[in-house]
């Protein structure tokens, strides 16, 4: 079962630098295995310093690895808000591709080609999916306002926080729903681990396949 991942969590996680015991696998990473239960923990090795919004870098933090009771899968679970190949977490890249960040502030950490990256694949990204989140939003609150001031609509990362807004409970960030949308495709199996557990994504892939949630 796929659920969302609590602040406080996320906290014990950069915390103690391990992945609570409450966290599971919703699923193994080998394709054609329907296990989604059973997983042993296997071991876990350090990740590189990553960095958080609002607090800096973060050291010491350790990958968890599990092991398929079925097949003997042993796959990572990534810290959620992070990517494996990235060092940034996704609130800082928000706030950067958005333009609510001056980008002054963190090129003592990052290239400035780095921060050019973000806000051009971030916004490219939610442009190309906005359609399918937006019928997903759309079933889940039917009379949610779509009409932003210009400035906001005129940029894609921030118009879908706009929209987001709307939600009292589960709110996600623009880039955790756009990643889930991207990676999503057509089958669960193909988004990564780290957002399989910060956010429900089965009704926003039926609004892909075009199935009712």
């Amino acid at each position: 079962m796929h659920h969302a991942v609590s602040n406080k969590i996320l906290e014990q996680i950069y915390d103690k630098g391990i992945l609570p015991h409450s966290i599971r696998p919703s699923r193994c990473k080998r394709e054609g295995c329907s296990e989604a239960v059973r997983f042993h923990r296997h071991d876990n090795y350090p990740r590189k310093s990553v960095y958080r919004k609002g607090i800096g870098w973060v050291v010491g933090v350790r990958v968890q690895r599990f092991r398929c009771v079925l097949c003997g899968k042993v796959f990572s679970l990534i810290p959620p808000n992070h990517y494996k190949w990235q060092r940034a977490d996704h609130s800082t890249q928000q706030e950067i591709a958005s333009g609510q960040h001056e980008s002054n502030a963190l090129q003592e950490h990052f290239s400035t080609r780095t921060l050019q990256r973000w806000r051009q694949k971030w916004n490219k990204w939610i442009v190309q999916q906005l359609q399918f989140i937006l019928q997903w939003l759309l079933r889940m609150k039917p009379g949610m306002t779509l009409d932003a001031s210009a400035s906001i609509a005129a940029n894609p990362l921030r118009y879908l926080g706009f929209l987001l807004g709307q939600f009292s409970e589960n709110r996600h960030e623009s880039v955790t729903v756009t990643a889930v949308s991207r990676f999503g495709g057509w089958s669960i199996l193909a988004i990564p681990q780290c957002l399989s557990v910060s956010l429900p994504m089965e009704p926003l892939i039926s609004c892909q396949q075009g199935q009712a949630p």
